[in-house]
Formats: C-alpha cells, structure tokens, sequence
C-alpha cells in the first residue's frame, strides 16, 4: 500500500502532531496473507520456469500460502518486469528477475516503460546457469572450429535459433560473432522448446538455450551439443568444450536469476522472502534438481547482486553496440 504523508497546519505554522506508526498489516508483519504471484518472463516449461515453479512449491510450505507462477512472455523479460513494477508494492507480485530484465532491456529499449534498477527492489539471488550450443546430431559442423571455418566460407548461410533478441542466449552468439568473425543468422522464437523443436525437424542447424531447457534432448540423443558459455564445462555436460577454452577466455555467459518487487515493498516483506528462498535453496531436493538440470544455487547479499547487475549492463551495452542492435 503506498504511503501518504498529511501535513496539518493552522494559522501558517504546523501544529505538533503524534507521530502514527503504519499499520500492522502495512509493515507486512503478517505477510503472507493471500496467495502470491511470482510473474515469470517466459514460456511455461522452460529453464527460468522449471526454477520459478520448484521455488514456488517450497514459498508455499515455508510460509503458508500458495505462491503462483504466472507466465507473462516477450520483449526479453520487459513485459512481466514492467507488469511487476506497476504493481501494488505490498508484496504479492514477485519478478523473476534475470540478465534480460534488468542488464538487456535498457539497451533494447529506445524508452524502456519500466527502469530495473529505480522501480524495482533486488530481494534475493536464486543462482546461475550457462547457455548450451546444441545442434541436430546430422550437423556437419559440430564443432566451435567447424563452425567458425563454415560461416565465414559461406557467411550468412548457417543460422541458430533463440528465444528472442533480449536474452542473454542470443547475447551469448551476438558475442561469439563478435570475437570470431563468423557470420551466422539469428532466428527468433519465442521460447527455447520452438527453436528446438524446428531443431528436430531439420528447419534450423542450431538451438542455443539455457542449459536445462535443452537437456532432455541432449540425454535422448536428439540433439548435440557444441559448447556451453560457463567459465568451466557443466557437469551435467562434461564432455563439451566452453566457449571459453575454445574462443575466448572472456568469453563466459550466465543466465542469473533473482526476485526483484516493486519499490517501497516493506522490509519486513523483502526479508521473509529472502530468508525463505536462501531456506529453499538449501533444501537438498531443490539443490539435487536444479543442478541436474545444470543451474547452480547461490546466495548473495542484496549490496552484492545490486552491483553486479550495474557491472552487466554495462557490459553488455558494450556488446549490444559492438553489434549494431539500435535501440527499438
């Protein structure tokens, strides 16, 4: 509920007046008392939905009411982040906050209609994952070093496919371009289980996707994977080479999760959330899938995730200029 401030006056000067504590219910002393709705920015099924529905479930025990994933999709996350940020700051509209909401948009957006970093609040870091490469297991060039040699023989001929230009999959290839040279044709779909399925059915070479959106093809055969964008090789994908070791050291892309509400939600509020979800993220079930899937689990401390989003934006406004992506 947003706060109003009434100032009394008579004959010109303020009268002394007692000073009101907000209400109970406003502190969020009893928070949760509804359901609450954690807004996600992609499609149902894939990685940053698997993540938010798992958490969902332990939100739900932890603290007695049923948190509810809603899938509001597109504009590399700005839809659900703008939904979010528009929303009654009373602790019932969680973002899954990620590299595209709060890193990508500014940099996609001519006149974004929300701001990250202004209208909405980090409450806690949930963890990372890479980007995996995959192709169709009749790709000729399979390989990092196949690959660069074909498209620069034939540039423009080879294309992959992503879930949209806002996402840090895409942002991973627009990178690898960018340090090798090779031209290849960005396709977008509008989540990671469409660009996949045309994949499957030999329309389009290559998928790139987060890493546990991709691996259920992976360990049935269907698809190949290439290179993951980690700074060290998945475990769940051991055998496949980093773009780093392959490319270039810098070359390291993680998708990062995090729950972000609107401003002025009550600290109270932003700390059972927090405290709930570090609970969550220790529970040996969460951890045991969400590393089978390839995302790592971490905590950090509000200071700490606020600057690390400040350095990824400006780090991938770099990359996004480098590119030649104006502004839409």
């Amino acid at each position: 509920m947003r706060r109003r401030h009434f100032t009394a006056g008579f004959g010109g000067s303020l009268l002394a007046a007692p000073t009101f504590a907000l209400p109970v219910w406003a502190q969020g002393d009893d928070w949760p008392k509804n359901n609450v709705r954690i807004v996600c920015p992609f499609t149902p099924g894939g990685s940053q939905d698997n993540i938010a529905r798992r958490l969902a479930v332990k939100l739900s025990e932890a603290l007695g009411q049923t948190f509810v994933v809603e899938n509001r999709t597109g504009a590399g996350g700005s839809i659900a982040a703008d939904n979010v940020a528009k929303s009654p700051p009373d602790g019932y509209s969680v973002l899954l906050g990620n590299i595209g909401s709060h890193a990508l948009v500014p940099h996609l957006y001519a006149r974004p209609a929300y701001n990250a970093v202004t209208d909405l609040e980090t409450v806690a870091w949930i963890g990372t994952q890479p980007n995996l490469l995959c192709c169709h297991p009749s790709f000729p060039h399979d390989t990092l070093p196949k690959l660069i040699a074909a498209a620069k023989a034939d540039p423009g001929k080879y294309s992959f496919g992503s879930s949209g230009l806002g996402t840090s999959p895409t942002l991973t290839m627009e990178l690898f371009k960018q340090k090798t040279g090779a031209d290849i044709t960005f396709i977008s779909y509008r989540g990671a289980a469409a660009a996949a399925s045309d994949v499957l059915a030999g329309h389009v070479p290559m998928v790139i996707s987060n890493i546990d959106s991709l691996m259920s093809q992976v360990s049935a055969g269907k698809l190949k994977p290439m290179a993951s964008s980690g700074a060290k090789r998945s475990p769940v994908t051991p055998d496949t080479p980093t773009f780093a070791e392959t490319v270039s050291p810098d070359l390291v892309v993680t998708s990062w999760s995090i729950w972000a509400v609107p401003k002025g939600t009550p600290q109270k509020i932003k700390d059972k959330l927090r405290i709930a979800t570090e609970k969550a993220l220790e529970s040996p079930d969460v951890v045991a899938s969400m590393k089978a899937g390839g995302f790592e689990p971490g905590v950090m401390t509000v200071p700490e995730i606020d600057a690390y989003i400040q350095t990824e934006i400006k780090r991938w406004g770099e990359v996004i200029r480098g590119a030649g992506i104006k502004p839409q």
